[in-house]
C-alpha cells in the first residue's frame, strides 16, 4: 500500500520543513542585513577631496583617514577631485550609493560659502549629505612674498592701502578657504585687491614663493614649513594670539584688527540616505582617529587643532554645517560675489 501523503505525521513532517526552510531564508536575510551594518565595511572605502593633492585639505584628510582606516579595518582610498572651488568633487559623493563606501570631505569654503556663492549648484549642501562629524581646525596665515617688507597686520594693511592697484592675493579658486580668507582681509581691513584662483592651493603657495603673487591666506597645514624654511614670510596669524608652531608670527590679536579671526574647520560627511548603524560606525572610526595620540602627533606641528568635542558628534557637525551656511551668506552678498 502506497504511503498517504496527507496522514497527520508527513504533515507535520511538511511543515517542519517550510519551518526550517524559512527560518533559513530569513537567517540569511539577517545574515546580509548584518554584514551590511554590523560588520561594516567588508571592502575598501572611498574617500573623495574635491581639491588638488599637496594642499591643506589634502593632508589633513589623509592623515585622519589613515587612523579611521585603522579602527575600521579596511584600506581608505583617497581620490582628488579638484575644480570650480571645490564643487566637481563635492559633486559626485550625492550619484554615489549611500552605503557608506564613498566619504566626502570639505571645509567652511566648499560647504557653507558655495552654498551662496555658487546659483546653480547640483547638490544641495544641507540636505544631499549627512555631516559625520568635524575633523580639524587649522589656523590660517597671511602667507606673503619673501621681499614684501611687512610685518603684523597693521604694517601689511598700511602697505596693501599704498599698494592695492598692483597686488594680488592667490586662493584655490573662488568659494575655496583660501579665497575666504582673502575677501574677509578685503572686506576687514577696507582693501581692493584681485584675487588670481587655481585648482589648488598649492599651486598658489607656489607662485607667492616665486614672487608671482603677493600673499594669500593660507592654513597652517601648509605654510608652516614654508615660513620656517624662509621660503615665504609669515605676516600675521588671523587668531587673537599666536600658534605653537610660529611663535614668532604675530597675531591678529596683536594689530588694530583684534577681532579678526579666521580659521578652516574641515568636516567629513557622507551621502544622504546612509544607514543609520553604517553612519554612526564612520562617526566612531572619526572620533578615534582624532583622538589617536599618532593623528595629533602628526599634525599638531602644522598647527592643526582638534575640532571641539561636540563638533565630533553627528548633531553637532549638523549644527556647525548650518551656522555657518547663515554666517558667510550676508558677507558674500554684500560683496556681490557670485558664480553662476
Amino acid at each position: 500500500m502506497k504511503p498517504d501523503p496527507f496522514k497527520p505525521g508527513r504533515r507535520r513532517a511538511g511543515r517542519a520543513c517550510a519551518a526550517a526552510a524559512a527560518a533559513l531564508l530569513m537567517g540569511l536575510s539577517t545574515g546580509k542585513a548584518h554584514a551590511a551594518q554590523g560588520d561594516f565595511p567588508l571592502k575598501p572605502l572611498t574617500l573623495i577631496v574635491p581639491f588638488a593633492a599637496g594642499g591643506p585639505t589634502d593632508v589633513l584628510a589623509r592623515v585622519i583617514a589613515e587612523g579611521m582606516s585603522r579602527d575600521l579595518g579596511q584600506p581608505i582610498v583617497v581620490e582628488n577631485t579638484p575644480g570650480a572651488g571645490g564643487t566637481v568633487g563635492t559633486a559626485r559623493a550625492p550619484r554615489a550609493k549611500a552605503d557608506g563606501y564613498t566619504l566626502l570631505v570639505g571645509n567652511v569654503g566648499t560647504l557653507a560659502a558655495n552654498a551662496t556663492l555658487y546659483k546653480r549648484l547640483p547638490y544641495n549642501v544641507l540636505t544631499d549629505f549627512i555631516a559625520l562629524g568635524s575633523i580639524g581646525d587649522a589656523p590660517q596665515v597671511v602667507s606673503a612674498r619673501k621681499d614684501l617688507p611687512v610685518s603684523g597686520l597693521d604694517a601689511f594693511a598700511a602697505y596693501a592701502k599704498t599698494h592695492a592697484a598692483e597686488m594680488n592675493f592667490g586662493a584655490a579658486g573662488v568659494g575655496s578657504g583660501s579665497f575666504l580668507g582673502g575677501i574677509l582681509l578685503n572686506d576687514r581691513l577696507g582693501l581692493k585687491i584681485n584675487a588670481v584662483n587655481y585648482r589648488g592651493a598649492g599651486q598658489a603657495l607656489n607662485d607667492v614663493m616665486a614672487g608671482h603673487l603677493d600673499y594669500m591666506v593660507d592654513s597652517s597645514t601648509t605654510s608652516v614649513g614654508h615660513i620656517q624654511a624662509g621660503m615665504v614670510r609669515g605676516v600675521a596669524v588671523l587668531r587673537p594670539a599666536r600658534i605653537k608652531a610660529l611663535p614668532d608670527v604675530p597675531a591678529a590679536g596683536e594689530s588694530g584688527y583684534g577681532d579678526l579671526h579666521y580659521d578652516i574647520w574641515n568636516m567629513m560627511l557622507v551621502p544622504h540616505g546612509t544607514p543609520a548603524p553604517v553612519v554612526a560606525r564612520l562617526n566612531r572610526a572619526l572620533r578615534q582617529s582624532i583622538a589617536d595620540p599618532a593623528t595629533q602627533a602628526r599634525l599638531s606641528g602644522s598647527g592643526i587643532e582638534a575640532p571641539a568635542a561636540a563638533q565630533q558628534t553627528l548633531a553637532g557637525a549638523a549644527a556647525l554645517l548650518h551656522g555657518e551656511v547663515d554666517r558667510w551668506a550676508p558677507l558674500i552678498r554684500k560683496l556681490g560675489i557670485t558664480v553662476d
